[in-house]
């Protein structure tokens, strides 16, 4: 949109939480063109449930001390129904005249694995039936995980990652118009504190098959705002570290001193070198990290994309599970920062 605008509000508060390793964060409300198209000139729209319900024994991994666990089962029966559910109530909220939802499944198969669209003829009839525009189908959505515990320095560590992707197809009844096809995914990861036994911290993580659950839903909701222009409220995380120039850039951050927060942190990510190959690498991959959130804050997209890129070649360099699970978070949180520059130079 050529008319975009960008309203950011902010508030830092402490967090208590094992969803990510870091302990500040602050929330942006954004407001987001629709990621996709497929629903424009739609008013009266069906939701339609086309998928089977995933094998319990289908894809849970546990590994604890580096010893693989056999036979992982979780019952996951209630993930279509949360998905859809929750994509149902936030397209409700949107500018569509009305929204409805088939979630008695339509798939006739009885092979999870083989993913089967419905047949021209039952597209016909639920847009007839119904009397809508468009019929959004959910065609097969996958639910998988990893959990994970071992000895790191300084104690045990756990951390549960889940994985959710799912197919759609968007039919219409204006035959001038071509079907729609989308496949979409997200991601969600708890982890726990550094503590003295492994029980210990596998017990800092939440219910499994509640924590699968929960990114069905997420993943209904998160699609929907794809659909639809929307405000969005996001958290940005500030990574703490023992460090006096983190602390002292936090304790500027709180109080809105961006580039005073930044000053504390350049040092450390200078002190590294170019080539990133001497120096207290994780410190300087934190303060990497926490410039380009206040770059962002700032409006300045390229630099926070530069220090992101940094952040995320330091944490690889770490050569340990956190670091590459960090970078595997900062990859994502690049990936938002470009999309923001892509609209900020289409201004």
């Amino acid at each position: 949109m050529k008319n975009l605008k960008l309203i950011i509000l902010f508030c830092v508060i402490l967090l208590a939480s094992p969803i990510v390793a870091q302990d500040w964060y602050f929330s942006i409300d954004e407001y987001r063109d629709a990621k996709y198209d497929a629903l424009s000139g739609v008013q009266r729209l069906l939701i339609v449930n086309n998928a089977l319900i995933q094998p319990d024994d289908f894809g849970h991994s546990s590994v604890l001390d580096g010893v693989n666990q056999s036979s992982v089962k979780i019952d996951l029966s209630k993930a279509l129904l949360y998905s859809m559910f929750s994509l149902t109530q936030t397209l409700e909220g949107s500018m569509l005249d009305a929204v409805e939802l088939l979630d008695i499944s339509q798939n006739s198969s009885t092979n999870y694995y083989s993913r089967e669209l419905l047949s021209p003829s039952n597209v016909q009839i639920l847009l007839q039936r119904y009397n809508v525009d468009a019929l959004l189908v959910l065609n097969q959505l996958v639910v998988y995980d990893v959990l994970e515990s071992f000895l790191s320095e300084g104690g045990h560590y756990a951390y549960l990652q889940a994985f959710a992707q799912s197919h759609w197809s968007i039919y219409y009844a204006d035959q001038n118009r071509h079907d729609y096809s989308i496949t979409y995914a997200d991601t969600l990861l708890w982890e726990s504190d550094l503590e003295y036994t492994r029980a210990q911290a596998l017990n800092q993580l939440p219910d499994r098959q509640e924590a699968l659950l929960y990114l069905a839903g997420e993943l209904g909701d998160e699609f929907g705002r794809c659909l639809m222009p929307s405000w969005v409220t996001v958290r940005r995380y500030l990574y703490d570290h023992s460090n006096d120039a983190i602390q002292e850039g936090i304790e500027a951050f709180r109080y809105q001193r961006w580039e005073e927060a930044v000053s504390h942190w350049q040092v450390l990510v200078q002190e590294v070198g170019f080539r990133y190959t001497k120096g207290d690498k994780k410190t300087a991959a934190i303060a990497a990290a926490n410039i380009s959130i206040a770059y962002e804050l700032l409006g300045d997209y390229a630099l926070a994309c530069d220090y992101a890129n940094v952040a995320c070649r330091l944490f690889g360099a770490l050569k340990n599970a956190w670091g590459r699970q960090q970078r595997v978070n900062m990859r994502y949180y690049l990936e938002q920062l470009q999309m923001k520059q892509v609209k900020v130079n289409a201004l």
